[in-house]
């Protein structure tokens, strides 16, 4: 009998892994992959976030600011119907938001011309300066319902050297932040059963 061919035992050749992986579709809706968001179109994101963050804090700075030149109009002509601690509150709390909302300003202003997000600034510093405007978010909070408080009394009894533009503006503002607090919460409350029955 003739003898017995040996085969083969060689395997075609495998792939590196480095090819493999690179062969590999990314992950549906991920960063890159099929239906996901491209590198270009997440920095357009960020771009327009930013901006409209430039937009809403331009916004609010200057009605801070008329805030702050009402209140001191109330001051020098001596309005006896405001002179109250709550008028005292919005004075001061105005004194320390008017420069936070600025530095917040010029950072997103800044990091808006170098394509840049907050994740970027590692700074010691910048970190402080983020728990600092933390608690003067705390603080908003109180001054947005003692601004409301406050100008509705005003109104209720018909205080004439307080009518002013300015007051309305700020009326409306703080009405409209607290409407915008009052949803955050009430989705936060709703979420939280969905969030305990998916735990389970």
């Amino acid at each position: 009998m003739p003898p017995k061919t040996k085969k083969s035992s060689k395997s075609p050749k495998s792939k590196p892994l480095s090819k493999t992986l690179k062969s590999i579709s990314p992950i549906p809706g991920s960063l890159g992959g099929p239906g996901g968001i491209d590198n270009a179109t997440a920095t357009s994101i960020k771009s327009t976030t930013l901006l409209f963050a430039i937009l809403i804090g331009s916004i609010a700075l200057v009605i801070n600011v008329y805030a702050i030149i009402w209140i001191y109009k109330l001051e020098s002509i001596d309005c006896k119907c405001s002179n109250s601690w709550m008028r005292l509150y919005i004075k001061y709390y105005l004194h320390v938001i008017i420069p936070v909302m600025s530095i917040s300003l010029l950072i997103n202003i800044y990091l808006f011309l170098n394509n840049m997000t907050y994740r970027d600034i590692t700074s010691d510093l910048f970190r402080l300066y983020r728990l600092f405007v933390g608690l003067i978010n705390f603080l908003g909070f109180i001054n947005i319902i003692i601004s409301i408080i406050f100008i509705n009394k005003l109104k209720e009894i018909n205080c004439e050297c307080s009518e002013d533009i300015k007051r309305e503006v700020y009326f409306i503002y703080n009405i409209i932040l607290a409407s915008i607090i009052s949803l955050i919460i009430l989705f936060a409350l709703m979420s939280i059963p969905l969030a305990l029955s998916t735990a389970r």
